[in-house]
């Protein structure tokens, strides 16, 4: 039996065989579903940061899987792309993504993530910093902050009106402030790394015998812009995920299917999805202003001048002093002009 030196020899050991086995560089994890607004833009930004990036797509409905195909025949060395509607949870997908990855460093990444790619912000910056690292027999995490925008790209999460993040602000659960602490999002891998769920949230195992480091400032802009009925069902996916009873609701849709009149009072989804809409989202929104906060990324400024996708509004006429209401118009959306970039 090892005593503690043997074992950290034996650990050290296991940790140096294992980066040996992946080359030198960074694989981007990125997990994908019902996020056609944004996947073109985020593949194409995080080649500028990783070696190769990984696309795990566990069930779209919409433009997903087509766009992510485009860019994968169109970066065949670079962009990998597989459709697996069976990964029913977010952290199957990520070790799915971790299984193929070749490379020592991994980026945890959502598929409506935009990376700056230019500037002070650029990513390329920070990849030039993880490269340079020296190998240790403690793995490394870096945590990143990012900076948010949601419903479109105009607007972001007014202040939380309690302290202690989304806890204590129910309401609106899913609408950040302008921006997020850092988060673990890069990773050294080692034996024993793993993604897993621990509630809610989706994380890694081991992450406190990590080394941490944190990067400064944001390396993307997280734009949250997905219909109305994607933003219900993602809030209820979450809740599907967290309660677990895969054996009662297999699939999201069931689950849905069985809390939908009693919370939203109607069993049509689109009305349901109308109704999250207004009560999470808009009343907890307000103007995102360049100055004095960060810029839009490339891709996303110029995705701005090409079509904005949605546009939130202020109506007037409410009177006194409550606040007039919000509305949010679709204003379309091509698959390959908005999404792969032709």
């Amino acid at each position: 039996m090892l005593g503690r030196s043997g074992r950290s020899r034996w650990f050290g050991a296991g940790i140096v065989r294992s980066l040996q086995r992946r080359k030198q560089g960074i694989s981007v994890l990125l997990a994908v579903q019902d996020e056609q607004y944004l996947i073109g833009l985020s593949i194409r930004s995080f080649l500028e940061l990783g070696d190769e990036v990984i696309v795990v797509d566990n069930g779209s409905q919409d433009a997903s899987p087509q766009i992510a195909r485009a860019l994968a025949e169109r970066y065949p060395d670079r962009v990998r792309f597989f459709d697996r509607p069976d990964l029913v949870d977010l952290h199957q997908n990520r070790a799915f993504a971790l299984a193929q990855a070749r490379y020592q460093w991994v980026v945890r990444a959502d598929s409506d993530y935009v990376c700056y790619t230019d500037g002070p912000l650029a990513v390329q910056e920070f990849r030039r910093f993880v490269l340079s690292l020296r190998r240790s027999l403690q793995p490394s995490v870096i945590w990143v902050p990012q900076v948010n925008v949601f419903g479109d790209f105009l607007h972001t999460g007014c202040p939380l009106s309690h302290a202690g993040g989304s806890a204590a602000n129910p309401d609106r659960q899913y609408v950040p402030d302008v921006t997020s602490t850092p988060m673990p999002r890069l990773y050294q891998t080692f034996p024993g790394f793993a993604f897993v769920r621990r509630g809610r949230r989706e994380t890694t195992r081991l992450l406190k015998v990590m080394q941490a480091s944190t990067w400064p400032q944001p390396l993307w802009m997280h734009c949250t812009i997905k219909s109305d009925l994607n933003l219900f069902r993602r809030s209820e996916r979450t809740n599907w995920r967290q309660l677990g009873d895969f054996a009662r609701f297999p699939t999201l849709d069931q689950y849905i299917h069985s809390i939908v009149r009693d919370r939203y009072g109607t069993s049509d989804l689109a009305e349901a999805g109308q109704s999250y809409l207004r009560r999470h989202v808009l009343p907890y929104l307000e103007r995102y202003e360049e100055r004095g906060r960060y810029p839009y990324p490339r891709l996303v400024a110029e995705q701005l001048q090409l079509n904005p996708i949605f546009e939130i509004q202020r109506l007037g006429g409410a009177g006194g002093d409550s606040e007039p209401p919000f509305e949010r118009r679709f204003l379309g959306f091509d698959p390959e002009r908005d999404g792969v970039g032709i």
